[in-house]
């Protein structure tokens, strides 16, 4: 079930999830306005569209809410649930398009859930991006995709290092380096193993900016 999809007049599609964990129905709005439909393993669906189709006028009543809350205005991140499959598959889908494009090839990638680092680069040119890179700008989400591709090549921050960077990023890289030190890690948390993550007890899931949740007995 999971991935299948719902349209609802007036919403769009809304995208169907089967959960082990979960204990109610809940449907979750996203800042970048993606629904889904929570239904726990022992409800039935038509339970789940019974719920969505009652929740419809408050869907349509938070759907510009949810957008405004993903608004990076600096200082803590936007705190919205991620997905880490959706969330790995962004990063290592543009951090292969940037290799590509800027003809940086590096190693192996891992996407962790790190409180101090943004992206990491090792000697054997393995990439490390953190999963919380979903939640910047775009802008800066490639910064730190870039700066750790130029590190494929230049491994010290050094005069060719920057002017590399620069070239990439269109100009300004240490402009783009201010404009991320305005946004601070830590006390995010991410439901389940993230791929890629060392080994050790699974974080807890942090409940969603928006969510209706309903019980059934």
């Amino acid at each position: 079930m999971h991935g299948a999809t719902i349209e609802i007049p007036g919403v769009g599609p809304v995208m169907v999830v089967k959960s082990k964990r979960a204990r109610h129905i809940r449907i979750t709005i996203c800042p970048d306005r993606t629904i889904r439909l929570v239904i726990p393993r022992r409800e039935s669906l038509e339970k789940g569209r019974e719920f969505l189709r009652s929740k419809v006028p408050w869907i349509i009543r938070n759907l510009p809410r949810a957008a405004e809350l993903g608004e990076p205005r600096g200082g803590n991140l936007p705190d919205f649930e991620i997905s880490e499959s959706r969330a790995c598959k962004v990063l290592i889908d543009r951090l292969e398009e940037m290799s590509r494009v800027h003809h940086l090839p590096y190693g192996r990638v891992s996407i962790r859930n790190q409180k101090t680092k943004w992206g990491s680069c090792s000697s054997k040119n393995n990439i490390n991006l953190n999963i919380n890179l979903v939640r910047l700008p775009d802008q800066l989400r490639d910064y730190v995709i870039l700066h750790e591709l130029v590190h494929t090549r230049f491994k010290s921050h050094g005069r060719e290092f920057w002017a590399e960077l620069n070239r990439v990023v269109g100009g300004d890289a240490k402009g783009l380096a201010r404009k991320l030190r305005a946004f601070r890690l830590g006390g995010h948390e991410v439901g389940g193993r993230v791929p890629g993550a060392a080994a050790g007890p699974a974080p807890q899931v942090k409940e969603p900016i928006l969510a209706l949740e309903e019980l059934f007995s």
